[in-house]
């Protein structure tokens, strides 16, 4: 029985990691609010990772311990080589789908690059800005900037995420209904303009804010309306969150469909013989 659980709980912990980072919840979410109360901002692929290759430890360390050195009763190299084969075989299969769908499903929204319609943030007042490719003119709202930490912070580069609210003529104070999510690469201390001047190119689309991001305007002060937009300006613009989805599920159906090559190369060889 302990057996069947550790088994079960080597394939259940990289899947529901992989679910948790997709809908910010459980103990990954628990981990990065930890970190963004503790520092303003936290880790992404170290917050997954990790805890997950900790949990599973146990599971090996047993599973280990349960293959002696010379079994008392013999084991059908065959069937257990098998059983192996369809594991490894559903796992990659299974992440490959959710891998290319993403990609299928990312590739008919906008992108950067592209026409855009201009939007001056001085007129615009309580109407509601076009949704695609925009660019924005107007001023950030610098002093309320958050931000969100992509690679390690021993890295080469600290890449960022960094989100800011656009000041809006007529808005109250301490609310936020268009933010900027800019990335970063380097060490900067509040987001730049995209284009010229305070000009910010992008897609906008309604709603799309991380709810971390919501845990930190509201600790700095600022309430997010209801609707409200966000201009995305890096150069995957709406895709963004969907290659994060291909690329981690790329990487567990890598972790599957890797080992099974090689065993299935080795069949192969062995019935050569």
């Amino acid at each position: 029985m302990l057996k069947r659980l550790s088994i079960f709980w080597l394939l259940f912990v990289p899947l529901a990691t992989l679910l948790e980072v997709l809908t910010y919840s459980g103990l990954y979410r628990w981990l990065c609010e930890w970190q963004l109360a503790s520092g303003g901002e936290y880790e992404g692929f170290s917050t997954a990772v990790i805890p997950a290759v900790l949990l599973i430890i146990p599971a090996i360390v047993y599973l280990r311990s349960q293959l002696p050195d010379k079994p008392r009763v013999p084991i059908d190299p065959a069937a257990a080589e098998k059983v192996a084969l369809r594991v490894l075989g559903t796992i990659g299969l299974g992440a490959t789908t959710v891998c290319v769908g993403a990609l299928l499903w990312a590739w008919h929204l906008p992108s950067r690059n592209g026409a855009s319609i201009t939007v001056d943030l001085a007129t615009l007042g309580n109407s509601t800005p076009p949704l695609g490719r925009v660019t924005l003119i107007g001023v950030i709202d610098a002093d309320h900037v958050t931000r969100k930490l992509v690679t390690g912070k021993a890295s080469i580069h600290n890449e960022r995420n960094l989100y800011a609210p656009m000041i809006i003529r007529g808005s109250a104070a301490g609310t936020g209904r268009i933010f900027v999510d800019e990335y970063v690469d380097g060490d900067v201390d509040q987001p730049l303009p995209t284009a010229s001047g305070n000009q910010f190119k992008g897609v906008l689309v309604e709603g799309g804010l991380p709810n971390d991001m919501w845990r930190q305007f509201a600790r700095i002060g600022v309430r997010v309306t209801d609707p409200y937009y966000v201009l995305r300006t890096g150069p995957d613009g709406d895709r963004e969150g969907y290659y994060v989805a291909a690329g981690l599920s790329g990487f567990v159906a890598a972790l599957a469909l890797i080992p099974l090559a090689i065993a299935l190369v080795s069949l192969a060889r062995r019935h050569r013989r």
